[in-house]
């Protein structure tokens, strides 16, 4: 399970995500639950019309459901803060996901936007420079969880405070000017600042409602709420959340008068209309989250019975013994982002695209898909999850999803009949030779065909000479393989490049993320033999997180985002230039630097970003995409088949094969779920 990020550019940003169901009482076991009947296969692809396959119809009548249980829900690491606006890691976001509503919702199925907060909109002068925006929105039904009445004031201030403050973690503000009380028919009028393709998605649905009597003259960068109100952040969402101590639990209590007497988001027609969909919820009376720090307690404590579920896909080396347990039960969903390792392009040689190539060649994703994860990982190409797959290169451009050739560039180099042994003296003639994978061609031995849409790399040949000369570098006269020649740049070894030291490749400690330090330990052997020294760091998750995005300060990292954007504007997050940090404390998306450089995508993003036509906007992103890909800001290293834990005995209600469930999907399920032993027959 990759450690995560909160997404950026998402579908739902940090929002109240949605709901869903089950299959009725005597059925109940089977409703979003794999059993015993469980495998690795299955791609995380959704439907050839761009909605989820399998996606099971709900059968149960909310008004045979009575309300009560209480889910606990487990967490492999601490949450970085109870702000909505601070806030940047998962971890956060579970508890902080019921306390907040936003303007519209996404529906988990078809990815269509819906009426949330707001109940219907429409987008004027769209082809101007700065398009306008108007809304209406609902009056009644929403009330502040500290008793204080929801006011068209609070809409305004909530757009205007991201405007005036431009915190790090919301990048919408980019998108608007102002905000306004309309002069027309319309309630609300939004002056965009640029051309935004999915206008409705983000501008409408990325800002947080906030009470104005609570944020207003407040610093932000300081504001505790669990220490300002008596029952935590106020929002009108169906949640409090009462507690939070990072180090051990938070604790959810949906507000149960306020679900059934006056909460007007539980029972929109378009949920009622639903097949997958439950309103009238919340049902349960509230989430208790427990901190494990770690996977593997946090495993055991889910296969002991003392969780009902938790954060991700369960271990991989548990799934058998969950499917032959009677009670358990994996719902099967698909990754809503992916693990990456990140490069430092602000560094040498880290900057040159043939060295980040060959780097990559050196990680072996069979030993890591089939070895260490038992085929319960997709290997990764595109930044762009298979899950969202209408805009991935394969289906715009008409291959074969995942295995098409023009997503197999950078697989491992090895010597062919010698298993995992590398192939070095293919990648040292790559270097030497000055090549770069841009175009159709034979790479260290391996042919490409080239592009889908015939987009190139930023370089067509290696920006330093590279020659391979005797072993100087204490890292590799230290390696525990045998090194025969180290590389030079420009005459120079990568620690004399470097400040004096070898290339740091970060890694979560090893004690919680076994698979990934020895699959990182053996990328490092595979560099030793190279000549590439490199060294690995041990570092926290949090500790980690603010190196890399808000300080810039690494080389190597490894890290995942969830929750992605369906549509591709993830994309413009995470790799336009304008996302990059400047060596400041401010939050940055874009923490490789990509686009900062001589390589980068910021035209084509920025095409694509503002494109409002769906299709077309679909080609524009896979082109960036597979431009991205052959620029290698990030090796991509997976994407997760999902197998959400579940105490099926217990529980009902959850749904299978939507995307993300105890996270990006994670409002859909706690909207639904309700006690086995609630339900009328």
């Amino acid at each position: 399970m990759p450690r995560r990020r909160n997404r950026s550019g998402t579908d739902e940003s940090r929002r109240n995500f949605l709901k869903v169901s089950g299959a009725g009482a005597v059925a109940l076991s089977l409703a979003g639950c794999s059993g015993n009947n469980d495998d690795p296969e299955g791609t995380g692809t959704s439907g050839d019309d761009g909605t989820t396959e399998g996606v099971n119809t709900v059968n149960v009548d909310p008004e045979n459901i009575t309300p009560g249980g209480t889910l606990r829900y487990g967490l492999p690491e601490a949450p970085d803060s109870p702000s909505i606006i601070l806030a940047s890691s998962v971890y956060s976001a579970v508890g902080l996901s019921p306390v907040y509503n936003y303007g519209v919702s996404q529906d988990p199925v078809t990815f269509e936007v819906k009426p949330s907060v707001f109940t219907d909109w429409e987008l004027q002068n769209g082809d101007s420079e700065k398009p306008d925006i108007y809304f209406n929105a609902r009056s009644d039904g929403l009330e502040w969880n500290d008793g204080e009445s929801f006011k068209t004031e609070d809409i305004l201030f909530s757009y205007q405070f991201m405007l005036d403050n431009e915190p790090g973690e919301f990048s919408v503000w980019n998108d608007y000017e102002k905000i306004e009380e309309a002069s027309n028919d319309w309630d609300f009028h939004i002056k965009l600042s640029r051309q935004v393709g999915v206008w409705d998605s983000k501008v409408l649905g990325y800002v947080p409602m906030l009470p104005k009597h609570k944020w207003e003259d407040v610093d932000y960068q300081n504001y505790n709420p669990m220490d300002e109100n008596e029952e935590g952040p106020v929002g009108t969402g169906p949640g409090k959340l009462v507690q939070y101590n990072p180090d051990t639990s938070m604790q959810v209590k949906f507000r149960r008068d306020y679900i059934e007497n006056t909460y007007a988001l539980n029972d929109l027609d378009w949920i009622k209309e639903h097949q997958s969909l439950l309103h009238g919820g919340p049902f349960l009376d509230g989430v208790n989250f427990k901190v494990y720090g770690g996977i593997a307690p946090m495993t055991q404590a889910f296969m002991n019975g003392d969780i009902d579920t938790h954060y991700g896909t369960l271990d991989v080396s548990s799934i058998p013994k969950a499917q032959n347990q009677d009670g358990l039960g994996l719902v099967k969903g698909f990754d809503s982002g992916f693990a990456y390792y990140g490069f430092n392009l602000r560094r040498q040689p880290l900057d040159d695209v043939a060295f980040r190539q060959a780097m990559a060649f050196m990680w072996d994703e069979q030993f890591w898909v089939k070895s260490l994860k038992g085929d319960f990982v997709i290997k990764g190409d595109y930044a762009q999850s298979p899950g969202y797959k209408g805009v991935r290169p394969e289906t715009v451009f008409g291959g074969e999803l995942l295995t098409a050739p023009e997503t197999e560039a950078f697989n491992f180099r090895g010597v062919e009949g010698q298993g995992k042994k590398p192939d070095v003296e293919g990648v040292r003639k790559f270097l030497t030779d000055g090549q770069v994978i841009s175009k159709s061609g034979t790479y260290a031995g391996q042919e490409f065909p080239g592009t889908f849409s015939g987009v190139e790399a930023s370089q067509s040949e290696a920006k330093y000479n590279y020659t391979f000369e005797s072993v100087q570098s204490q890292a590799l006269k230290d390696a525990d393989v045998e090194v025969d020649k180290e590389i030079r740049i420009d005459g120079q070894t990568v620690p004399e490049m470097m400040d004096g030291d070898a290339i740091t490749i970060f890694i979560d400690p090893p004690s919680e993320q076994p698979d990934e330090a020895e699959a990182i330990q053996q990328w490092a052997g595979n560099l030793h033999r190279i000549g590439i020294p490199v060294r690995t760091e041990p570092i926290a998750f949090n500790t980690m997180s603010g190196k890399v995005y808000n300080e810039e300060d690494f080389d190597v990292y490894p890290m995942g985002w969830g929750g992605t954007s369906a549509y591709g504007i993830s994309l413009h997050s995470f790799f336009h230039s304008e996302n990059a940090g400047d060596d400041t404390e401010q939050f940055a998306y874009n923490s490789t630097g990509y686009g900062v450089g001589d390589s980068g995508a910021d035209d084509l993003l920025s095409d694509a970003y503002s494109e409002t036509d769906p299709e077309e906007r679909a080609k524009k992103f896979a082109r960036a995409m597979e431009k991205i890909y052959l620029d290698m800001p990030y090796m991509l290293r997976d994407y997760e088949k999902y197998r959400w834990p579940m105490n099926t005995a217990k529980f009902g209600g959850f749904v299978e094969n939507i995307v993300d469930p105890a996270y990006a999907n994670w409002s859909t399920e706690y909207g639904n779920m309700f006690l086995n032993d609630n339900l009328k027959e």
